[in-house]
């Protein structure tokens, strides 16, 4: 059987484990938003599909999903989005790269309020 050596994100010790038991940790970066009442629904959907398209410009995204809320519970905040990035060190680059820099410039100003969330799993 084979073994590799990990180490761990968040300071953890290093350990060895057979390879079949090695779980791969991943970014995740998870984006709610609300929007001022004056943006159409229009803009709204093309600002969501201008999330998805980032995964055709940025590299380092795994995975994209976004959409809109079909249930009352979200305090106003209607869309999100989720980005897989495969280590925590993409991160700045990710937010750094000029295809998120435009999706901000075009987009921020239409927010009434976001919530961005972090993690590894």
């Amino acid at each position: 059987m084979g073994y590799t050596r990990i180490s761990m994100t968040g300071d953890w010790t290093t350990r060895t484990f057979p390879f079949h038991l090695v779980a791969i940790m991943k970014l995740v970066h998870i984006v709610i938003a609300k929007f001022k009442p004056e943006i159409s629904e229009e803009i709204r959907q093309e600002a969501c599909n201008h999330v998805l398209s980032l995964k055709n410009d940025i590299p380092q995204i795994l995975t994209c999903t976004a959409g809109k809320t079909f249930t009352e519970r979200s305090k106003g905040y209607e869309w999100g989005w989720v980005v897989e990035l495969e280590k925590k060190e993409d991160l700045p680059v990710y937010a750094e790269h000029p295809a998120h820099q435009g999706f901000l410039t075009k987009y921020k100003h239409m927010f009434e309020d976001l919530i961005a969330l972090d993690y590894m799993c």
